[in-house]
């Protein structure tokens, strides 16, 4: 999806630039000195998505040696491969490659091509997530192909809404469960192996706590979940909600509250209740794409949605 094809909306604003001498960086992460390999073949596209929880930039780049103070004041930055190949202080990065940035590092890149990415960064530094929390200024992680694909899907939800919206609330209702898959895929790109292995005699408190949660999504009904407002209400980490649902069921916080949306969703079908449709369904628990929320539903159930509605309508 290159920046360029988005139209700028009271959400989105767009800058493009066909002259090098004209160009201006965005710092979202970081300022630098860039020199064009192929003046002749200069262009940039952007588009700048603000988020009350941070900001998110997709760009296209040019062909260029970068030198640059890269990283973050405060939060966490990060940059996500679109279509991506460089060379970061002698490090290969490439369309698998996803880069973290906790404080300020000097950086040396080379882009022989056109690059397109996502520059993010969060207002938090997100080690309440468990993203690599050591004090390295710069991490270059190969991410899971799965992983990467569905941080893809979610930045192309993502901006295709806020190019088409131009209502801010609406924005962030409609945005909030994309912004939830994209930060799940995060986690489990960014999470390191073994950091949610259940230490020696864990067990029972996180099978209390998987209790406590499982209170809370009952109480909390057909509205969507977002892990969050789940660990606040809690009053824990999402890390330490992670790792009560690998030790407790083996799977991530992610997966676990898929299915406990894709069973309300099921209670719902299965009423028959007139006028309820698959989409309204899916859409109050917190799926957007219809198709996604299709295979995920006859995967754990055996059955597509509109069955399980149609069977309730008449009983």
């Amino acid at each position: 999806m290159p920046a360029r094809w988005l139209k700028p909306s009271r959400i989105l604003s767009t800058e493009h630039y066909y002259d090098a001498d004209a160009y201006r960086a965005h710092e979202v992460l970081g300022g630098g000195t860039s020199t064009a390999l192929r003046p002749r073949e200069f262009c940039v596209s952007r588009a700048i998505l603000p988020l009350q929880d941070g900001i998110f930039v997709l760009q296209r780049s040019f062909a260029r040696h970068l030198e640059a103070d890269l990283g973050t004041d405060q939060g966490v930055g990060l940059f996500i491969p679109i279509a991506f190949h460089c060379n970061i202080n002698g490090h290969d990065a490439d369309n698998s490659t996803i880069g973290l940035m906790r404080g300020r590092t000097p950086a040396k890149v080379i882009e022989q091509h056109p690059n397109t990415y996502l520059m993010l960064r969060f207002n938090s530094d997100m080690r309440h997530r468990g993203w690599l929390d050591d004090d390295e200024a710069l991490h270059l992680v190969r991410a899971p192909t799965e992983s990467i694909q569905s941080l893809r899907a979610a930045i192309l939800d993502m901006f295709s809404l806020a190019s088409a919206c131009d209502d801010p609330r609406q924005f962030e209702t409609l945005n909030r469960p994309i912004q939830e898959r994209f930060v799940a895929a995060l986690d489990d790109a960014l999470v390191p192996d073994g950091a949610h292995r259940a230490r020696p005699g864990s067990y029972d408190r996180h099978r209390r706590l998987v209790d406590r949660l499982d209170e809370q999504v009952t109480l909390l009904g057909g509205t969507p979940l977002y892990s969050e407002d789940l660990a606040q209400a809690l009053g824990v980490s999402v890390r330490t909600l992670q790792s009560a649902t690998r030790t407790v069921h083996g799977v991530s916080l992610h997966h676990y509250l898929r299915l406990k949306r894709l069973w309300s969703a099921r209670k719902q079908l299965t009423t028959g209740s007139t006028g309820l449709t698959v989409k309204a369904a899916a859409l109050g628990n917190g799926f957007c794409h219809m198709g996604d929320f299709s295979k995920d539903y006859r995967s754990a159930f055996g059955e597509m949605p509109s069955e399980t509605l149609a069977r309730g309508r008449h009983l």
